[in-house]
């Protein structure tokens, strides 16, 4: 079997999560992670045997490599790619695509100049409960779709890690924005976002918000986007997707995932699913083949192109329509 040579750039805990993933793939070999923090990069190469380098150029220069996942922090992201592309190698960039919208299409339009596959790291599509939501919209089991509410919400230390590089709505209301456009199956055609403001946290982003989007086919939903959930929260996330259709109606939750666990520590709920792997194997999968990208730049600039909108009505307070 021939094992497509992928590298990873960023070894924070996403990267390190696809370092992993990529071990399970048997059609895929990891051969290559870069990070600038020297002993970083020599532990997880020692790890999966992979070599260890800095910077992305030093990786691109590797002998052999095929594909890269980038896992930088977002706004790093385009010289990365950009780099990539030039090198004509394949790529998995982290969702969002970018935080900079000017930035997210010259990625994209890197890729196109270079002919070489871009994807984009929307995990969300590759839960089984998502996929089945999407069965349910397009088969015509719920009837026409008259309404979404879509739930994102994280621990409140989650805002600490991320340092106020990015607000709730580029880290965590991306995911729902594409998931909807992608259960749904329709584009937005207007936005309209308010954020909290009684209870700031320590970095001046937006923290908890409530966005409401009407598609195009006239269907309407709400997203809320947040990380005030407790430290101890059984869980340590509360993610959630109801849609209400003209014949029917779908509930889906991914805190509990059908397994509790009681014991003298509490109660939790463990992560049953491994939609990274999925991800990670559906971008393996396609360059070997030589198939389109399954998530495509341009889902990345649409999702991309949701956050604005709703960046924009906060600061507004008006409808933005796209």
């Amino acid at each position: 079997m021939r094992r497509l040579q992928v590298g990873v750039i960023g070894l924070g805990e996403i990267g390190g999560a696809h370092c992993a993933s990529i071990a399970t793939l048997p059609q895929a070999q990891l051969v290559a992670v870069a990070d600038l923090r020297a002993d970083v990069a020599t532990k997880v190469a020692g790890e999966y045997g992979a070599t260890a380098y800095a910077t992305a150029d030093e990786l691109l220069a590797h002998p052999g490599i095929e594909a890269v996942i980038i896992a930088l922090p977002d706004h790093l992201h385009l010289a990365a790619a950009e780099a990539t592309a030039a090198a004509g190698k394949a790529m998995l960039v982290e969702k969002p695509l970018a935080v900079d919208a000017e930035e997210a299409k010259a990625i994209v339009r890197a890729a196109e100049a270079a002919k070489t596959l871009l994807m984009v790291g929307f995990t969300v599509r590759y839960f089984p409960q998502y996929i089945r939501a999407r069965q349910a919209v397009a088969s015509g089991e719920l009837g026409t779709l008259v309404s979404a509410f879509a739930r994102r919400a994280n621990v409140v230390t989650q805002t600490d890690r991320i340092q106020g590089r990015v607000g709730v709505l580029h880290f965590l209301g991306v995911h729902d924005f594409d998931a909807l456009r992608w259960v749904i199956g329709d584009e937005v055609a207007s936005v309209h976002s308010i954020s909290a403001t009684s209870s700031p946290l320590a970095h001046p982003v937006e923290n908890e918000t409530f966005t409401t989007l009407r598609f195009k086919k006239g269907a309407i939903a709400c997203v809320q986007a947040g990380w005030y959930l407790p430290t101890n929260h059984p869980a340590g996330f509360d993610f959630r997707l109801d849609l209400t259709g003209r014949d029917g109606s779908l509930n889906l939750s991914m805190m509990e995932q059908g397994l509790a666990i009681h014991s003298k520590s509490g109660t939790s709920y463990p992560y049953m699913a491994s939609p990274l792997i999925a991800e990670d194997r559906d971008f393996v999968d396609s360059v070997l083949a030589g198939a389109p990208s399954p998530i495509t730049g341009a889902d990345g600039l649409a999702a991309g192109a949701i956050v604005d909108a709703a960046l924009e009505s906060i600061a507004t307070g008006r409808v933005v329509n796209l």
